[in-house]
Protein backbone atom coordinates (compact mmCIF):
# COMPACT_ATOMS: atom_id res chain seq x y z
CA UNK A 1 0.00 0.00 0.00
CA UNK A 2 3.02 2.37 0.79
CA UNK A 3 4.23 1.76 -3.07
CA UNK A 4 0.85 3.04 -4.25
CA UNK A 5 1.14 6.20 -1.82
CA UNK A 6 4.67 6.68 -3.06
CA UNK A 7 3.69 6.33 -6.65
CA UNK A 8 0.79 8.85 -6.24
CA UNK A 9 2.62 11.45 -4.72
CA UNK A 10 5.12 10.84 -7.33
CA UNK A 11 3.14 11.73 -10.11
CA UNK A 12 1.71 14.96 -7.89
CA UNK A 13 5.18 16.19 -6.71
CA UNK A 14 8.20 15.61 -9.39
CA UNK A 15 6.65 18.13 -12.00
CA UNK A 16 5.64 20.64 -9.09
CA UNK A 17 9.35 19.95 -7.44
CA UNK A 18 11.15 20.62 -10.84
CA UNK A 19 9.07 23.88 -12.03
CA UNK A 20 9.20 25.48 -8.34
CA UNK A 21 12.31 24.64 -7.36
CA UNK A 22 14.21 23.84 -10.73
CA UNK A 23 15.62 20.43 -9.70
CA UNK A 24 16.08 17.69 -12.37
CA UNK A 25 14.31 14.81 -12.33
CA UNK A 26 16.68 12.81 -10.47
CA UNK A 27 16.63 15.03 -7.44
CA UNK A 28 12.67 15.12 -7.48
CA UNK A 29 12.67 11.55 -7.22
CA UNK A 30 15.01 11.24 -4.59
CA UNK A 31 13.16 14.32 -3.00
CA UNK A 32 9.69 11.86 -2.87
CA UNK A 33 11.53 8.66 -1.86
CA UNK A 34 13.23 10.33 0.97
CA UNK A 35 9.73 11.84 2.00
CA UNK A 36 7.78 8.73 2.14
CA UNK A 37 11.42 7.38 3.33
CA UNK A 38 11.10 9.66 6.37
CA UNK A 39 7.63 8.87 7.39
CA UNK A 40 8.43 4.87 7.06
CA UNK A 41 11.22 5.90 9.76
CA UNK A 42 9.82 7.77 11.84
CA UNK A 43 6.84 5.72 12.29
CA UNK A 44 8.24 2.61 12.85
CA UNK A 45 10.94 3.74 14.52
CA UNK A 46 11.59 3.80 18.34
CA UNK A 47 11.70 7.13 18.83
CA UNK A 48 9.56 7.99 21.87
CA UNK A 49 6.69 8.60 19.55
CA UNK A 50 3.25 5.81 20.27
CA UNK A 51 0.76 4.23 17.94
CA UNK A 52 -1.57 6.94 18.98
CA UNK A 53 0.55 10.30 17.91
CA UNK A 54 0.57 8.67 14.26
CA UNK A 55 -3.18 7.69 14.26
CA UNK A 56 -3.07 11.25 15.56
CA UNK A 57 -1.14 13.20 12.81
CA UNK A 58 -3.02 10.56 10.57
CA UNK A 59 -6.64 11.29 10.77
CA UNK A 60 -8.29 14.72 9.81
CA UNK A 61 -8.65 15.49 13.20
CA UNK A 62 -6.88 18.23 15.15
CA UNK A 63 -3.05 17.01 16.07
CA UNK A 64 -2.06 16.05 19.76
CA UNK A 65 1.52 17.45 21.00
CA UNK A 66 3.07 14.28 20.40
CA UNK A 67 1.49 14.17 16.47
CA UNK A 68 3.31 17.38 15.93
CA UNK A 69 6.48 15.78 17.72
CA UNK A 70 6.09 12.90 15.44
CA UNK A 71 6.06 15.56 12.10
CA UNK A 72 8.96 17.29 13.36
CA UNK A 73 10.95 14.33 13.40
CA UNK A 74 9.63 13.07 10.04
CA UNK A 75 10.66 16.78 8.91
CA UNK A 76 14.06 16.88 10.39
CA UNK A 77 14.52 13.29 8.31
CA UNK A 78 13.32 14.86 5.85
CA UNK A 79 15.30 17.90 5.59
CA UNK A 80 18.62 15.57 6.62
CA UNK A 81 18.11 13.11 3.79
CA UNK A 82 17.14 15.98 1.20
CA UNK A 83 21.09 17.69 2.03
CA UNK A 84 22.60 14.63 2.56
CA UNK A 85 21.65 11.98 0.25
CA UNK A 86 19.97 14.28 -2.55
CA UNK A 87 22.36 16.78 -1.96
CA UNK A 88 20.60 20.11 -1.77
CA UNK A 89 21.07 23.60 -0.05
CA UNK A 90 19.31 23.84 3.03
CA UNK A 91 17.51 26.42 1.96
CA UNK A 92 15.79 24.94 -1.38
CA UNK A 93 15.34 21.49 0.95
CA UNK A 94 13.75 23.80 3.52
CA UNK A 95 11.30 24.75 0.90
CA UNK A 96 11.18 21.32 -0.78
CA UNK A 97 10.47 19.70 2.36
CA UNK A 98 7.90 22.39 3.33
CA UNK A 99 5.62 21.46 -0.16
CA UNK A 100 6.46 17.66 0.44
CA UNK A 101 5.37 16.73 3.81
CA UNK A 102 1.35 18.73 3.40
CA UNK A 103 1.28 16.09 0.63
CA UNK A 104 2.39 13.12 1.91
CA UNK A 105 0.73 13.51 5.32
CA UNK A 106 -2.46 13.87 3.25
CA UNK A 107 -2.02 10.95 1.45
CA UNK A 108 -1.52 8.28 3.80
CA UNK A 109 -4.38 9.96 6.16
CA UNK A 110 -7.11 9.52 3.61
CA UNK A 111 -5.64 5.71 3.66
CA UNK A 112 -5.14 5.46 7.46
CA UNK A 113 -8.03 7.48 8.36
CA UNK A 114 -6.96 7.27 12.19
CA UNK A 115 -7.75 3.61 11.87
CA UNK A 116 -4.67 1.46 13.25
CA UNK A 117 -5.22 -1.53 11.28
CA UNK A 118 -4.94 0.83 8.41
CA UNK A 119 -1.89 2.12 9.77
CA UNK A 120 -0.57 -1.61 10.88
CA UNK A 121 -1.19 -2.39 6.72
CA UNK A 122 0.51 0.21 5.69
CA UNK A 123 3.66 -0.09 7.88
CA UNK A 124 3.39 -3.97 7.76
CA UNK A 125 4.04 -5.97 10.97
CA UNK A 126 7.00 -4.86 11.69
CA UNK A 127 6.34 -0.96 11.71
CA UNK A 128 3.98 -1.82 14.45
CA UNK A 129 6.16 -4.32 16.36
CA UNK A 130 8.61 -1.52 16.40
CA UNK A 131 6.20 1.39 17.49
CA UNK A 132 5.06 -1.50 20.41
CA UNK A 133 8.74 -1.63 21.76
CA UNK A 134 9.14 2.10 21.91
CA UNK A 135 5.89 2.03 23.97
CA UNK A 136 6.96 0.14 26.26
CA UNK A 137 10.42 1.44 26.60
CA UNK A 138 9.28 4.54 27.30
CA UNK A 139 6.17 3.56 29.53
CA UNK A 140 9.51 1.65 31.85
CA UNK A 141 11.42 4.72 31.38
CA UNK A 142 9.20 6.15 34.19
Amino acid sequence: MFDQILKTLQQQAVPQLMNQFGLDEKQAGGSVKAAADSVKEAVAGDNGFGLDDALSLFSSGANSTGADGLMEKIGGLLQNKLTGQIGLESSKASGVSGMLLPLITDLVSRHVGGDAKNLQSLLGGEGLAGMAKGMLGNLFKR
